[in-house]
């Protein structure tokens, strides 16, 4: 069996250029991070010695969770205005690094520029997450075992009946046409982002995707925008649906 563990990045409103302040982000990233059950305790330790390591050298305590968009634009956790602004991209670097380093892990990756997509504004949610369950099912389809996904707690209820729907696990029945979803199992599992390390990871994912796709000038000085390509896009899994890099744009 497969694990899949997801995470988002900005939200899944509407946005209009015209009134950016007062509309939603320009983009909806959704990303998931896979690995192998066989290898999940192996993963596990991975991603626990780097967490204990930056403990080591003094930039982030273990049980402070690590998240991307509050390091870099610190709010409501302490810690992270201790650490220079140059170590906080060294520090979502390195993570990456450690993520792209293991071999076990494979990555999904959905981007909606708002800007661009003919998706409909109330569909951006549901028709990342369907994109997402199709390349993970695809990707399971190619390894014939079966897969399990766990989700970020952000919009469990929308998540959950739309994957209903996508599974016909639902107590109506329904389906949605044109989408058959034969190797992903059980519904959705949820859970609080701070207590998972792989959901923390996906979101690295999703932020350095951010960054690569959508660069602020302002942080090119800390080559923000090539994380990804450099540390993560060699691990992407290249769906049918996906671009020659393996990211999934709708």
């Amino acid at each position: 069996m497969y694990f899949c563990y997801v995470d988002e990045s900005r939200d899944c409103g509407k946005y209009d250029a015209s009134i950016p302040d007062k509309t939603g982000s320009p983009y909806f990233i959704l990303c998931g991070l896979i690995v192998d059950s066989s290898k999940w305790k192996i993963a596990l330790g991975i991603l626990k010695s780097f967490r204990k390591q930056l403990a080591r050298e003094s930039y982030l305590p273990y049980d402070v969770e690590f998240h991307c968009a509050e390091m870099i634009d610190p709010h409501k956790i302490k810690e992270y205005s201790t650490i220079s602004v140059p170590d906080r991209w060294k520090l979502i670097e390195r993570y990456a690094e450690t993520i792209g380093q293991y071999g076990a892990f494979s990555i999904i990756s959905v981007v909606i520029d708002k800007r661009k997509s003919v998706v409909a504004p109330a569909s951006y949610l549901t028709t990342a997450v369907s994109k997402l369950y199709q390349a993970f099912d695809e990707f399971l389809k190619n390894e014939k075992r079966y897969g399990l996904l766990f989700f970020d707690r952000a919009n469990e209820k929308h998540i959950n009946t739309h994957v209903r729907k996508l599974l016909g696990t639902g107590a109506s029945g329904e389906t949605i046409p044109d989408i058959r979803i034969g190797w992903v199992i059980e519904d959705p599992i949820f859970r609080v982002s701070s207590d998972s390390i792989f959901v923390q990871s996906a979101d690295v994912i999703a932020y350095t995707l951010k960054e690569k796709d959508f660069p602020q000038t302002s942080r090119k000085k800390f080559q923000a925008d090539r994380i990804f390509q450099r540390k993560l896009e060699k691990i992407c899994f290249v769906s049918h649906l996906a671009n020659e890099d393996g990211i999934i744009r709708a």
